[in-house]
């Protein structure tokens, strides 16, 4: 217990002297300082927030898509029921594929957000470490 005390206050030691914010989940730096500035919560939030709105949409599309697909065939036939039915194909297609990359971004975001949280506690660490060899 005594060894944690002692390196969280030598990360905030090292926090001090490099001007660095480390209070809750936000690493920051002064504003106009050339360095990253993060908030691990937003970052978090963006991620759900994209996931809700991907649900959202994929829903939104399946009930178009279910809707225009219960006309029955006596209301159009032929060549018009074909081309119907060649954009239903193709914006099923593409709903899908809507779908597959707003996961992609919002998983690219939580992978971001937990390797800048890494990096950033492992860089005080290392700073605090260095620091105590003073």
């Amino acid at each position: 217990m005594r060894i944690r005390e002692i390196e969280r206050n030598q990360i905030r030691r090292a926090a001090v002297v490099l001007d660095i914010s480390t209070e809750g989940d936000r690493v920051s730096t002064p504003m106009g300082a050339d360095t990253l500035s993060t908030d691990f919560d937003l970052m978090r939030a963006v991620a759900g927030t994209t996931d809700t709105r991907n649900e959202e949409i994929r829903a939104m599309l399946q009930a178009f898509i279910g809707r225009m697909s219960s006309v029955p065939s006596s209301v159009w036939g032929g060549l018009a029921a074909e081309r119907f039915k060649d954009v239903v194909d193709r914006w099923n297609a593409e709903s899908t594929r809507l779908y597959h990359v707003l996961h992609s971004i919002a998983e690219t975001i939580r992978h971001n957000e937990a390797m800048l949280q890494e990096a950033g506690q492992v860089h005080a660490h290392n700073i605090a470490a260095a620091g105590g060899n003073l």
